[in-house]
């Protein structure tokens, strides 16, 4: 497919332009959104370069995680056409491979700076139970000359926790050495190694392992035989050795590497993005306003960004705010912001814990239940059963109760019972109620009149078996037959 896509091509809201890199699976082409005019990175998925199902998993496992993800640092998806595209963000500021080579190396403050929001960026991906597996600086796109974006999510996979990984992948020189000897790893910590191989890179201007012989480059890998030049500070060399440590449980974690004195040059707050589904997604509502113009209703847009979608509608709302927030205007759904702070979503139905612990206070009478299958006595609780409570009034009951204690085995007036106000508000006696394990609980004495009371609100609907309805039906058909096979009764005249 994209052999046939030329420049100022148009398939549907996009118009493609020149290419921006090659993929494991196609191009990657820059296309401009006709709607809004914002540029768009585009990857074009190459059927015939998908073979087998193995390629299959890869690709869709690749979508999961970049539906997934929302984050400053990792490269965002708008939308996923039909089509075989992946609409992307578009960075425009190079690889930062090639920023190392254009300054030879990076000064230690700017180097900081990029390895933080690297840092940043794993953390989020794992926190997801995400493991990249292919960090390297072709994979770390530039916007601007401050921020980095982690790129190319082909080889990354989702774990559980504490599980170990066996799949040996990545470029040979980022790769840690438990994964290159075949070992399970951890996938935290091979990003890490990783991490630090990117950090010396750019310190240093060149990689700490490399040789054209494969297995000598294993060699040095697996052994940790790499050597500082002189212009390194003593703090970074220090760090990167813990970091680029091939005892993966000796090797140093994120918070290890945060506490580290090299870190002490940079104190900006970075954010820590989105979790889809545990935290709110920000919605502007200006961005909303500006959608009526292309068309789009405010309350589906709403929904779509809610719900986590990625057509059409979610693409037009991301690339408005991203030209809202270039123009300099401040936005609450900007999350590259250092004071934006996500918001959880809040849970409406709390557990049974949760709920004893908030009315402790004031704690509810709870009326115990009886099951009907058991012998009703005179003392049991009351059965709260719905056709029960409609037949007789709690608290009348209770007051003939305490007044007459012997007229319950005599006969009732039925029909005054049934016919009491029923509207009016019912104040129980606080003295009927026993305290059990700290929680009030209401026991009252079941009257003998509720058979009686009973028996006359089931009275006024006459009761059928099942057999007299199947005779009644037998004696119309017999009716019916001989009527119509004998002729009718009335002689023809």
């Amino acid at each position: 497919m994209s052999n046939e896509l030329t420049q100022n091509k148009s398939i549907g809201q996009y118009i493609f332009s020149r290419t921006l890199g090659q993929g494991t699976f196609g191009k990657v082409k820059l296309a401009t959104h006709i709607q809004t005019g914002e540029k768009v990175a585009i990857k074009i998925l190459e059927k015939q370069k998908i073979c087998d199902q193995c390629d299959i998993e890869r690709v869709t496992r690749e979508i999961q995680i970049l539906k997934k993800i929302r984050h400053p640092n990792l490269v965002q998806l708008y939308e996923t056409p039909k089509q075989l595209f992946l609409v992307m963000e578009y960075v425009n500021g190079g690889e930062l491979f090639d920023y190392i080579v254009q300054n030879q190396r990076i000064k230690d403050v700017e180097a900081i700076r990029f390895y933080s929001q690297l840092l940043s960026g794993i953390e989020y991906m794992h926190k997801l139970q995400i493991v990249h597996r292919d960090l390297k600086p072709e994979n770390l796109i530039l916007e601007g000359r401050s921020k980095i974006k982690i790129i190319d999510f082909g080889l990354s996979n989702f774990y559980n926790q504490d599980e170990l990984l066996k799949t040996a992948c990545g470029s040979p020189c980022y790769a840690a050495p438990e994964m290159i000897a075949g070992k399970k790893y951890n996938g935290l910590s091979v990003d890490i190694w990783s991490s630090g191989v990117i950090l010396f890179a750019m310190l240093a201007g060149y990689l700490p392992f490399e040789d054209p012989n494969t297995s000598l480059l294993y060699k040095k890998i697996m052994s940790g035989d790499f050597k500082f030049p002189k212009y390194i500070s003593q703090e970074a060399k220090d760090l990167i050795k813990n970091i680029l440590n091939v005892d993966p449980q000796k090797r140093f974690a994120i918070t290890d590497i945060r506490k580290h004195s090299w870190f002490s040059f940079y104190n900006q707050k970075i954010p820590t993005g989105l979790i889809v589904g545990q935290h709110k997604i920000p919605i502007d509502p200006e961005i909303l306003k500006q959608m009526i113009q292309y068309g789009f209703s405010c309350e589906y847009a709403e929904k779509c960004i809610e719900t986590n979608r990625h057509n059409n509608v979610t693409t037009t709302y991301y690339l408005l705010l991203k030209k809202y927030i270039m123009a300099g205007n401040k936005s609450i759904a900007d999350i590259n912001s250092e004071h934006f702070e996500p918001q959880k979503i809040s849970i409406k139905q709390y557990t049974h814990t949760d709920r004893k612990y908030i009315n402790q206070i004031n704690p509810l009478p709870l009326i115990q239940r009886k099951s009907r299958h058991t012998q009703q006595r005179e003392d049991s609780p009351v059965d709260t059963k719905p056709r029960l409570n409609n037949s007789v009034n709690t608290q009348n009951t209770i007051q003939l109760q305490q007044q007459s204690p012997t007229v319950l085995n005599q006969s009732v007036d039925v029909k005054r019972k049934i016919t009491l106000d029923f509207q009016k508000t019912t104040v129980l006696n606080t003295s009927l109620l026993q305290y059990s394990n700290d929680v009030k609980v209401l026991k009252l004495k079941t009257p003998a009149c509720r058979n009686y009371i009973l028996a006359e609100y089931y009275g006024r609907f006459s009761k059928r078996s099942r057999n007299q309805e199947r005779q009644k039906s037998t004696d119309q058909e017999q009716a019916c037959f001989r009527t119509f096979s004998k002729g009718s009764p009335n002689p023809k005249r």
